[in-house]
């Protein structure tokens, strides 16, 4: 079980399930009683398909994670890439099933969507720079797309989307530059550009978040809770670009806090 929840990385999906509920409930405030059953399928529909898409990863990443993941359970063969593989297309098929049955036709193709990316992803762009970076951050916006979409409101998820894909996109940046010394099979960012252009990039997409991050509050969106809880969680995200000059591990580990402050300022927003 220890392995299996090691390939899964729930974190992951944890943080999606709960970014899932955040936007669902800034579409619809209290009424999101009436979506019960729609928003608790999403959640575990977004759950699903994370979970499919690290176990995936790990499937297409075996011999550069001997380098910089040697203890993830298909390098150490606790589970074998047959068994990971059956997984994988089992969560992938479960995700749209649930979203047909239990959401929308529109929460179907979104997933079809959002898996088709995926997929394309770990098998091509992965490999090919920025467009396996903004690939996996559209995705990682998509998530408050689908919280919309399950209770039939999506006007106010346009800024949540592009601040998510944005923090998202600096931070898989980041992951990269971290990873290079095990990357060498794969032309990413920081190994064709440099890690110097890849540090300003990274540090441009936070830029334009943090730009960004001040429009639910100037459009009325969210009231001055929201901005209580984001420009600590902006000054966090400039804490982790500072990092990159000393260690890129830190860095990635500083970004991931600050999107985790994201969802509770978002979280926050809603609720006031």
């Amino acid at each position: 079980m220890k392995e299996w929840i090691g390939i899964l990385r729930p974190v992951n999906g944890v943080m999606g399930i709960v970014a899932t509920w955040i936007s669902a409930f800034i579409g619809v405030g209290t009424d999101l009683t009436h979506y019960l059953v729609a928003v608790t399928a999403g959640s575990l529909v977004v759950f699903l398909v994370t979970s499919a898409g690290n176990i995936l990863n790990d499937y297409f990443d075996v011999e550069t994670d001997r380098v910089n993941h040697p203890g993830r359970p298909l390098v150490t063969g606790k589970i074998s890439k047959g068994s990971a593989l059956l997984a994988s297309v089992i969560l992938f098929i479960a995700a749209p099933v649930l979203s047909y049955f239990f959401i929308s036709i529109l929460a179907l193709l979104t997933v079809g969507v959002a898996e088709g990316m995926l997929i394309l992803y770990e098998a091509r762009t992965k490999g090919i720079g920025l467009s396996g970076n903004a690939s996996i951050s559209i995705l990682v916006g998509l998530i408050f797309i689908f919280g919309g979409i399950c209770v039939s409101s999506l006007d106010r998820m346009i800024l949540l989307f592009g601040m998510a894909s944005l923090t998202n996109f600096s931070r898989e940046i980041i992951k990269d530059i971290q990873d290079m010394s095990g990357d060498m099979d794969r032309k990413t960012f920081p190994m064709t550009h440099g890690v110097r252009m890849a540090e300003l990039v990274s540090a441009a997409s936070v830029a334009i978040a943090i730009v960004i991050s001040f429009l639910p509050y100037y459009y009325g969106i969210f009231g001055v809770f929201y901005l209580i809880i984001v420009i600590p969680t902006d000054i966090i995200f400039i804490i982790s670009i500072s990092y990159l000059k000393v260690s890129a591990g830190k860095s990635q580990q500083v970004s991931k806090l600050a999107m985790i402050m994201g969802l509770v300022s978002f979280a926050v927003g809603g609720y006031f």
